[in-house]
């Protein structure tokens, strides 16, 4: 896919779809086949803990979402996901439940049996890198930042991939506890896992 501005996005602001190649067709029969992930995933999402404490713990506001093991089936799943440059238009993610709309603070892709919290036993022995990224930053460079690193841990192409178990996209724009700040998290654990 190529970005008309340059920045690797897929919110429709940012990009256009003008200089895309044609498929060879003698290479269309492989692209028909399942393209197996080293790792399996699943997508999480975590609901925004309420200031009045109603919300009480962490894992009672973390749910999976689907979970993916094949190229095509991420794609069939990211191309319906939200892009962080939406955030910094007012957009939020919510969710229904029985007891009304909550928004979603966090996004999170994770490799299957790893629980997106620190008490889980692979994070529990590693730790994460951080990227807070004010809206400056500006809505393009923050979508390449995140497309980049999902598509690199997802596709295992950052070493040392068997340490990595997961990543988030945290939205603190807005809420109780709002910094004024998005914030990716890639983490991981020691020893690498299989």
């Amino acid at each position: 896919m190529a970005a008309s501005n340059g920045f690797l996005s897929f919110n429709q602001n940012f990009s256009g779809l003008a200089d895309t190649a044609d498929v060879d067709p003698e290479q269309e029969e492989l692209l028909k086949k399942d393209l197996p992930l080293r790792y399996n995933w699943w997508v999480w999402e975590q609901i925004m803990q309420s200031s009045d404490g109603k919300t009480a713990q962490y894992s009672d506001a973390t749910h999976k979402v689907c979970s993916f093991s094949t190229v095509q089936e991420f794609w069939r799943i990211w191309n319906h996901m939200p892009q962080p440059s939406e955030l910094l238009e007012q957009k939020r993610m919510v969710r229904e439940q029985k007891d009304g709309l909550h928004v979603i603070d966090a996004v999170m892709l994770f490799r299957d049996n790893i629980r997106p919290e620190w008490e889980d036993g692979a994070n529990a022995t590693g730790g994460h890198f951080q990227f807070q990224l004010k809206p400056q930053v500006g809505g393009g460079q923050i979508d390449e930042y995140w497309n980049n690193l999902v598509l690199g841990i997802v596709g295992s192409t950052i070493e040392p991939a068997n340490m990595i178990t997961g990543i988030r996209l945290v939205d603190k724009l807005s809420g109780p506890r709002a910094a004024g700040l998005i914030r990716l998290e890639v983490w991981f654990t020691n020893p690498p896992i299989v």
